[in-house]
């Protein structure tokens, strides 16, 4: 893996790490879930692609991961907050 992908890696776990264990709230709760719901998805899943066609299918299995568990956790987190 490139050193770019491990720092994106490790910051993208690190805000999930923070949102899981604070949950913050207000604006900032807002744009970090819209960051964890939305663009942290989307951009992994354009890394993975990228790593694919650069490295093979290996590098690209966290960032598949790490997709999965974003889409997963925090937007039905979010649907769950709003029912309520």
């Amino acid at each position: 893996m490139y050193p770019w992908q491990i720092i994106y890696f490790v910051a993208v776990v690190a805000l999930a790490a923070f949102v899981l264990l604070r949950s913050p709230q207000g604006t900032v709760g807002k744009i970090m879930t819209f960051m964890l719901n939305w663009l942290a998805p989307y951009t992994s899943i354009t890394i993975a692609f990228v790593a694919i066609f650069q490295q093979g299918f290996l590098p690209a299995l966290p960032f598949f991961a790490l997709a999965g568990f974003c889409f997963v956790t925090f937007l039905r987190r979010s649907i769950n907050t709003e029912v309520k």
